[in-house]
């Protein structure tokens, strides 16, 4: 079974900013504002050792994308500023759900959502 940890972590934090910055300035920011969760990763601060691939990575965010939409959340990930992603309630994906094999997962924008995975 999956855990409801990461989706509980956005459902429960409905208002407010979080900043994560490093020596070279802001890396990541989250912010809330009602149902709407938002990620905006500048860069990430350090590596993530064993990373698996981006469809992976997707398919395993497949029970979040279900926890957000049942609870009428959406999360949205951008990458220096350009929207990636949406999980959850406003998400439509289209061809992604292809990839994703997900309702709850939309992929905005491939070409970014790869510079991100490459990172």
């Amino acid at each position: 079974m999956k855990s409801d940890l990461p989706a509980n972590f956005l459902l429960y934090l409905r208002n407010g900013d979080l900043t994560i910055s490093d020596g070279d300035g802001t890396a990541i920011e989250f912010s809330s504002k009602g149902n709407v969760r938002r990620i905006n990763i500048a860069r990430l601060p350090t590596k993530i050792p064993g990373k698996m691939g981006l469809i992976k990575q997707l398919t395993e965010a497949k029970h979040i994308g279900k926890v957000l939409k049942d609870e009428k959340v959406t999360l949205e990930i951008l990458h220096k500023n350009k929207l990636v992603l949406k999980m959850g309630k406003n998400a439509k994906p289209k061809l992604s759900s292809i990839l994703t094999l997900s309702k709850d997962i939309e992929i905005v924008d491939l070409k970014e959502l790869r510079k991100l995975d490459k990172e």
